[in-house]
């Protein structure tokens, strides 16, 4: 989204997509996710990047866009804001005043991004609502002990968190990612799915990863969007438990 907004990259742009890349100032490296086809394309498109989860394009887009442009779409998104649902939800947060070996980490969800599933599940909504970020709420209707209806609360849109042209694009490339991507594990036959996977390392001492699906159907007219995270699990397991329950949620919501 920050790249978009930037006017420096659309739909056309032709990333730099290595292997891996070095860290500013480290003796280590940043890789692409080993068990997508990253190392099919030397250059890639987005589509390609996202729908594969190739790290090293984003990690040098960060570097030409620079944290202040990242931070800022992260607060359009909602970063940084806690919520009353109505309990009450920690503030998501991007780290900032980082050094580039680390802006290169947190702009691939690595180092010290920390955000909740609340918060994923708001951001891809507004990709799939044209842009607007909606005000979380658990409760529907609250009513009297004969239950007569005492309060609905209204829909309330917290701000636009990127233009809607923008959002669409991102939904299209979500759709790439779910027909020919490594989220394939989340379509449902007949309707057109828009899905992102992701896995982020734990501390060093740690053998799992937070695995991570988040995604909207159908992809246009959005009825339902799933964000699920389940920590501390090894790759595989990671991956038969996210996209294909997510994968289930939907069409529980579709089919009922």
């Amino acid at each position: 989204a920050a790249a978009l907004e930037s006017g420096k990259y659309d739909a056309d742009s032709e990333l730099d997509n290595p292997a891996e890349i070095e860290l500013p100032g480290t003796n280590v490296t940043l890789p692409n996710y080993v068990n997508g086809g990253c190392r099919a394309r030397a250059k890639a498109g987005f589509s390609f990047a996202l729908g594969q989860s190739c790290n090293t394009p984003f990690a040098q887009i960060a570097w030409g866009l620079g944290e202040k442009a990242i931070d800022e779409q992260a607060r359009k998104f909602g970063f940084g804001q806690s919520y009353n649902i109505p309990v009450n939800v920690t503030a998501s947060q991007f780290p900032t005043g980082m050094s580039e070996d680390l802006l290169a980490q947190a702009a691939i969800g690595q180092y010290d991004v920390r955000v909740t599933p609340l918060q994923v599940a708001m951001m891809t909504s507004a990709i799939a609502n044209d842009g607007r970020l909606m005000k979380p709420n658990l409760v529907r209707t609250v009513r009297a002990p004969d239950l007569r209806v005492l309060q609905s609360p209204e829909p309330e849109e917290l701000q636009q968190s990127l233009p809607a042209d923008n959002a669409r694009q991102i939904t299209e490339w979500m759709v790439n990612a779910v027909d020919r991507g490594i989220a394939s594990g989340a379509a449902i036959p007949g309707v057109q799915v828009a899905g992102k996977t992701g896995t982020a390392e734990l501390l060093a001492g740690s053998a799992g990863n937070n695995s991570w699906f988040t995604g909207f159907a159908p992809a246009v007219d959005p009825q339902a969007v799933v964000s699920i995270v389940i920590q501390d699990v090894e790759l595989p397991t990671g991956s038969q438990l996210t996209s294909p329950n997510a994968k289930q949620l939907l069409e529980a919501v579709l089919n009922k």
